[in-house]
């Protein structure tokens, strides 16, 4: 089987089917529904298709938000997950695509490889336009998941790297002479990845998985104290480990950063 194939429309619905996308994606069917779930990070994952996104209600059974597209135009979305038979059901409620359904069956073959079927259903498509409509959201719905993968897989390997990681007794590392450091320095302490940069000439430490579902926190740099989730666009002041976008996250249990006896930086594990 093809990692992925654009199937030809077949008749017989009473929205016009203009066609199917298919593709084998190597993730677990547990990350499949996460990401589903997931209507924060389309305005950044996605940046190339949508602008914001608002959300109405959500919960086990989806979502329902208003979205802005990037070209402007506003529609509202809502995505039903039915996990009893592993698929969900996207309807376009209002917008320019008002009316259209997404129907989107995801099938394991490995405990991380799943294969996915997307059928496009769009109201008011002339035959002879189905073929085209439908090679239109395929093509979109490519670009989206080979987005959605990345973030996927990154999330995978972090969660992998938690469960693996070595318990050793690493609880302090002395870095050397402050002004012999090359900052932002990529740090292993006690198992987990940080960074020591410098905010108007204090030194500051934060982690490089994002707090809320491990994003590259450390992906954006610094910008005046702040750090910016390219995932959800979660944001932290490094100084006080707050989030100011607003949501209930923080960076908590960060290293110390104290001078050794020697007189070069040292950072202690938080206990």
């Amino acid at each position: 089987m093809p990692e992925h194939e654009i199937l030809p429309p077949f008749p017989g619905s009473a929205i016009p089917h203009v066609g199917t996308y298919r593709r084998v994606l190597p993730v677990s069917l547990e990350r499949m529904y996460e990401n589903t779930l997931d209507w924060e990070h389309l305005p950044y994952v996605h940046s190339s298709s949508f602008a914001r996104i608002d959300c109405e209600a959500e919960g086990p059974w989806g979502w329902r938000a208003a979205l802005v597209g990037a070209r402007g135009d506003a529609s509202v979305i809502e995505l039903r997950l039915d996990r009893a038979c592993r698929r969900w059901i996207t309807r376009n409620l209002s917008g320019p695509a008002a009316g259209a359904e997404i129907w989107t069956h995801v099938f394991p073959i490995e405990s991380r490889r799943v294969d996915i079927v997307v059928d496009f259903f769009v109201p008011g498509v002339a035959d002879e336009q189905r073929s085209r409509v439908g090679e239109a959201y395929a093509r979109l719905y490519e670009r989206l998941y080979d987005e959605d993968v990345a973030m996927m897989m990154g999330r995978q390997r972090q969660l992998d790297r938690r469960i693996d990681a070595i318990r050793d007794n690493e609880h302090e590392l002395e870095l050397g002479a402050r002004e012999d450091l090359r900052l932002p320095l990529a740090v292993n302490l006690g198992g987990r990845e940080y960074v020591l940069a410098e905010v108007q000439k204090d030194l500051v430490v934060f982690p490089r998985q994002c707090p809320h579902q491990l994003g590259p926190l450390d992906a954006q740099g610094l910008q005046d104290g702040i750090l910016t989730c390219p995932w959800h666009g979660y944001r932290f002041d490094v100084r006080s480990g707050e989030c100011v976008s607003g949501q209930r996250c923080r960076l908590d249990n960060l290293p110390e950063i104290r001078v050794g006896p020697s007189g070069g930086v040292v950072l202690s594990a938080a206990r």
